[in-house]
């Protein structure tokens, strides 16, 4: 299996919060899809935080010529996603999470736009981990910790539990996730975790405080070739775009 999925996250259009910092979201938006393209990569993977509710009908036309499966984040809402999103929905429950199976691995996708994971979605995942196969994990939030100031604040709210879980199921296990605005890898046993930069407004990596940076913004490609899985950052910066 050869496949190329662009990641990308926290685009955050039409919200006063990248106006602050002078970013323009759209024209962000515009130079990543034309990189997207350029790289003729079908398959996107959102990650969550699309924007302003008003927002979600030009997002989802924006990508209507692209293989989506999307994650919902904390600025999401399913109630308006699901006019617009037709993909893999269980309209049974008020939440986007479901599973799909490739021949070498499962990918699972969470919901964490309340900020927590429900007790119906993490019964729904202890099942889905009854699995032989390697697991790939989409979830707006991170699960495992990194010391940062932005961890600190704007952790999803159970993850020990959550983590707990992964843990014990033993299976190797990647999550790609968004949520704090910086790039970082993690590994704790059995799961690794990527962290992707927004497509909006970056947060500086540190463990005293946040800082932003408008000038930075990107994606991530995951790069499935042969048995194994490889990430590569786009990164762009308004001083050379």
């Amino acid at each position: 299996m050869n496949q190329k999925i662009a990641y990308i996250t926290d685009l955050h259009v039409d919200e006063q919060f990248p106006k602050d910092y002078s970013v323009d979201a759209h024209l962000n938006w515009q130079i990543i899809l034309k990189d997207v393209s350029e790289k003729n990569i079908s398959k996107i993977i959102y990650g969550g935080d699309i924007g302003e509710l008003s927002s979600n009908q030009w997002f989802f036309n924006t990508l209507k010529d692209y293989d989506l499966e999307v994650t919902l984040g904390n600025h999401d809402k399913f109630s308006e996603v699901k006019k617009h999103y037709k993909g893999a929905m269980n309209l049974t429950v008020p939440e986007l999470y479901y599973s799909r199976e490739e021949e070498q691995y499962k990918y699972i996708f969470l919901d964490s736009s309340t900020g927590s994971i429900s007790k119906q979605q993490f019964d729904w995942l202890k099942k889905e981990l009854l699995a032989s196969k390697k697991i790939l994990l989409f979830i707006h939030h991170p699960i495992l910790s990194i010391n940062t100031e932005a961890d600190r604040q704007f952790a999803l709210k159970g993850r020990e539990e959550l983590k707990q879980l992964l843990l014990d199921s033993n299976l190797e296990i990647k999550i790609f996730c968004g949520h704090y605005h910086m790039s970082d890898y993690s590994i704790q046993n059995n799961v690794e975790q990527y962290i992707t930069p927004a497509s909006s407004v970056q947060v500086v990596k540190n463990d005293r405080e946040i800082i932003f940076n408008g000038d930075m913004f990107g994606y991530r490609i995951i790069d499935f070739n042969s048995n194994r899985v490889e990430t590569e950052l786009v990164l762009f910066s308004h001083e050379k775009v």
